[in-house]
């Protein structure tokens, strides 16, 4: 089917017994990053129909979950146009060849903490994503030294492909509904 309504809102916040576990990706993702890492089970989400998205800002969350997850990119329906786009952004693959996996700030369902992801690249560099499954812009943050990022960073959004100054002990900012916000942080 594809849709947010399959990656995000189908019985949002409920796990089952059974398989699947949970009834979008994202629960799937949050709830099964207890045994993924680096050197350990590499997560993998549903095949992406990028046709069946309503905008931008859907497409880029349905691409960047599963890449901090640490899992590959499953395409089903055959991107054309500007869709393209979304799947040949070298600035994200590169956490796949990386070998980069992500962890929620918490693995919890229910609050905002499973929306906030981070994790290392092998350089030393870490990598942010702030998302928000909600209807609305709504502020997603990340207090840096709760997760042992110290010191300056250059802060970079790596779907603008831009540069956006140095962070010390805080990320912060306003995600558009269904939207993210994937940041690198180097020395």
């Amino acid at each position: 089917e594809g849709s947010w309504y399959r990656f995000s809102d189908n019985n949002r916040g409920s796990l089952r017994g059974g398989w699947p576990n949970s009834e979008n990706a994202f629960d799937g993702f949050i709830n099964w990053s207890k045994i993924s890492g680096r050197k350990k089970i590499r997560l993998d989400g549903d095949f992406i129909r990028i046709g069946s998205y309503a905008d931008d800002n859907e497409k880029m969350s349905v691409i960047s979950l599963p890449l901090m997850a640490g899992g590959p990119i499953s395409i089903t329906d055959m991107p054309t146009g500007d869709d393209l786009k979304f799947f040949q952004n070298d600035e994200m693959l590169a956490l796949q060849k990386d070998g980069f996996v992500g962890q929620p700030l918490e693995r919890n369902l229910w609050n905002t903490d499973g929306e906030v992801w981070y994790g290392q690249m092998k350089d030393g560099s870490w990598v942010i994503g702030l998302f928000n499954r909600d209807q609305a812009s709504a502020t997603r943050s990340i207090d840096l030294t709760k997760v042992g990022i110290t010191g300056t960073w250059s802060a970079r959004d790596l779907w603008k492909h831009a540069d956006e100054g140095t962070v010390s002990d805080k990320i912060e900012a306003v995600i558009p509904a269904h939207g993210c916000k994937i940041i690198k942080l180097t020395k």
